[in-house]
């Protein structure tokens, strides 16, 4: 199988991530469950789960799901339903954990370490241990691990599928270096009454940096993917009297088969809809989509052109 990361040559001597040998792949599956590597001399974590249904030499994808700031992969776990549906479509799940709870994900007033280094280290140990398929790897991430996600597009060209941010735009210093990388599906969703990242853009709260409003930061990914300039606007039909609406914003037209689409989440807040009640502080969590069925049913129609 093509190596995950061999086309990032001399990305990833940059990068400088430095893991041990790992034995040739077992007869049976690795164990799941928290794991540790060391990454630059740095002991970092993760959660990994692997559906019973994964068999050694069928190539399977891998879904990699990040938190947000003061979160922790053991939590993402439950609070997005990934393993339950990894469980059923035969995917792997892996939950990382950042540094003191934060990824560095490009804003300049944000956490400094390697993450992007660590990402690149998990998934070249992962790729020794499992089956993976090079082309059906994604990332999906809430807030700080969405903004992340918008980074690993952009730092790790052609490595990822497809990406999936919640409640998290492109940061604006990430924009402004990122207008060449490898074209990418994107599947964006946000609220516009989301009281920490706002959906018009500028400034997060208390000063940290700043990112594009949700429909320049589609746009932007548009670009990158070389779809038509004009997208498609639906609305889609209210199913749920819970006080929010959701309108869909499509870009066709773009190279290889790949989308780019912005699930707006009106009246919607710092929140993965679907997902279970945050507090009345982060606004309302929407019941009109199950983000994490949206995003696994997008990632299965987008993999990465071979």
């Amino acid at each position: 199988m093509p190596s995950i990361v061999r086309a990032l040559g001399v990305v990833a001597l940059a990068l400088g991530a430095h893991v041990a040998a790992l034995p040739a792949q077992s007869a049976a599956a690795p164990a799941g469950g928290p794991r540790t590597l060391r990454v630059n001399g740095v002991e970092r974590t993760y959660l990994l789960d692997v559906p019973q249904s994964y068999r050694p030499g069928t190539q399977t994808p891998l879904v990699m799901v990040f938190h947000g700031a003061g979160g922790s992969g053991r939590r993402m776990a439950p609070h997005t339903g990934f393993s339950r549906l990894a469980a059923r479509e035969g995917f792997v799940a892996v939950y990382p954990d950042g540094l003191g709870r934060r990824w560095n994900d490009g804003r300049s007033a944000v956490a400094p370490q390697d993450d992007v280094g660590f990402v690149k280290a998990l998934l070249d140990t992962l790729e020794r241990e499992l089956s993976l398929d090079s082309t059906r790897v994604y990332a999906a991430g809430i807030s700080n691990g969405a903004m992340f996600s918008y980074r690993l597009a952009c730092e790790l060209p052609g490595v990822f599928a497809a990406i999936a941010p919640v409640a998290g735009a492109t940061p604006a210093n990430l924009a402004e270096s990122c207008g060449r990388t490898a074209p990418v599906s994107v599947l964006a969703i946000q609220g516009t009454a989301d009281p920490l990242l706002p959906y018009a853009g500028g400034g997060v709260g208390g000063g940290r940096g700043g990112v594009l409003s949700a429909a320049e930061s589609i746009a932007f990914w548009a670009r990158v993917a070389g779809c038509g300039e004009a997208p498609a606007v639906t609305d889609e039909p209210d199913r749920v009297r819970d006080g929010t609406r959701v309108r869909v914003t499509a870009y066709s037209g773009c190279r290889d088969g790949r989308a780019v689409e912005l699930y707006t989440i009106q009246d919607g807040g710092h929140t993965w809809p679907g997902g279970p009640p945050v507090g009345r502080s982060v606004g309302r969590v929407s019941r009109e989509i199950d983000a994490t069925a949206l995003i696994w049913e997008f990632f299965a129609r987008h993999p990465r052109a071979s």
